[in-house]
């Protein structure tokens, strides 16, 4: 497998000529005339005229050849092709949030040079760097812990990422379409401008930003069609048109209107002010929001004071309510449970690694910074410091410190595939809530 530096065939370095070379080649040739140089080498007359002068700093390696007649001999050059140190500049930005091209041209100059940073060398204005810039980036990724052949890998797939400003229309094309067909919502609401100047080829690309929202907006219809909820599916045409000040959908509280008539014997009229037939044949959508209000309150009001209701019979917003109630109620349980003997050594069984160390800490299977794993588990960060804190030892097992501690990849998965992990995870989230938060958490890694 090629790696970065070959596939994208970056430019041999220039050789710096130094007085050295004058003299070696006034050796070589035995006179620095310059016609009788252009006559034996075939350069051009100008190139070896400044040559011969000190005028030219460098030479290819190719030209060298010809001039001396032997290969250059082992120099590091003063400048070298500036596409690999771009692309190490645009990898770290990537996965170090916050940091900027200003602070990477202070880490290059030092605090002690606080001159204003060229950042043609980022945008390549300016072709070539000094080549001790690519060692500073390539150490930077190994103090964290990312080898040269890991490095490679990252440097390749973030190449094969989409450009970070503009997304081609084609690529959006087939969601507009979906979002108008499943909501009746024109791609130029979306596209916040006519979709025919895209159509025609006028405009070939848009915005990432509305590339995600169009993105989003297509979730969640799959979503909201997918559970058969249309009051989702209402809002999220409000979401795209806008709502009416000082009013609500009515299929917001239907459930809760219909409710009450059933069970409470209320009129639908005396909430909405006129006939419920409007609504249901869709004559009108939006009720004040005071009558809305009213329609929740008198609902709210009437469970409670009815302890007796079935649960099947609630509104879904009240049947939800009272499933997370019961849900808190099994958490505390189970959390209770697993913090006796027999719990631990279930959530030990759970925790431990089902290969050797050796497995975990071989690179080809990556690894995650520390305060980045719970993001990849689905637990809130306090909930996962207290796991680790309590089992030190297993974690320690699957991870490797290089300045700071990074998790094995494999481990994070296996983790979170795990039957009953979840339990644990719900263990551990309940006990960071009940935590006071002036409490510290002494976490055995960071």
């Amino acid at each position: 497998m090629t790696n970065y530096r070959d596939r994208k065939r970056v430019k041999k370095p220039r050789i710096r000529l130094t007085d050295q070379d004058l003299k070696h080649l006034f050796e070589k040739r035995r006179s620095l005339s310059v016609p009788a140089l252009v006559k034996r080498t075939e350069l051009p007359y100008m190139q070896v005229y400044n040559i011969v002068h000190g005028r030219a700093k460098s030479i290819s390696e190719r030209h060298y050849r010809m001039l001396f007649g032997e290969a250059p001999p082992p120099r590091e050059p003063e400048k070298v092709d500036g596409t690999t140190f771009r692309a190490l500049v645009d990898l770290w930005l990537f996965l170090n949030e916050g940091i900027t091209k200003s602070d990477l041209s202070r880490d290059f100059d030092g605090e002690e040079h606080p001159q204003k940073p060229d950042l043609r060398i980022f945008n390549g204005q300016i072709r070539t760097v000094a080549p001790r810039l690519e060692r500073i980036m390539r150490k930077k990724f190994s103090d964290a812990g990312v080898d040269e052949q890991l490095l490679d890998r990252w440097l390749d797939e973030l190449d094969m990422l989409p450009p970070g400003g503009r997304v081609a229309y084609r690529r959006i094309r087939p969601v507009l379409h979906f979002i108008r067909d499943a909501l009746g919502v024109h791609p130029t609401a979306i596209l916040n401008q006519s979709v025919e100047r895209y159509e025609t080829g006028m405009l070939k690309t848009v915005s990432r930003d509305i590339f995600n929202w169009a993105m989003t907006l297509k979730h969640r219809v799959e979503k909201a069609l997918a559970e058969g909820r249309k009051r989702e599916i209402e809002k999220l045409k409000e979401d795209v048109f806008g709502g009416r000040s000082g009013y609500s959908l009515y299929l917001e509280v239907e459930e809760e209107l219909t409710f009450l008539r059933r069970y409470a014997k209320k009129s639908a009229k005396s909430y909405l002010g006129r006939s419920q037939w409007t609504y249901n044949t869709g004559k009108a959508r939006r009720i004040a929001d005071w009558r809305a209000r009213k329609i929740v309150q008198d609902c709210d009001r009437f469970i409670r004071e009815t302890p007796d209701l079935p649960l099947s019979c609630l509104p879904r917003s009240w049947q939800a309510k009272r499933v997370r109630m019961l849900l808190d109620v099994l958490v505390a349980r189970t959390t209770q449970l697993l913090s006796e003997q027999e719990g631990l050594v279930f959530e030990k069984r759970i925790l431990r690694p089902s290969y050797a160390r050796g497995e975990y800490i071989d690179q080809k299977h990556g690894f995650t910074r520390f305060d980045m794993a719970p993001g990849v588990l689905g637990m809130k960060k306090k909930a996962f410091d207290l796991m680790v804190a309590k089992n030190c030892d297993i974690f320690r097992s699957v991870g490797r410190y290089t300045k700071r501690w990074y998790l094995s990849d494999l481990y994070l998965k296996e983790l979170s595939e795990k039957e009953f992990f979840d339990l644990i995870s719900a263990k551990y989230e309940r006990m960071a809530k009940s935590l006071n938060r002036s409490m510290g958490i002494n976490a055995c890694l960071h």
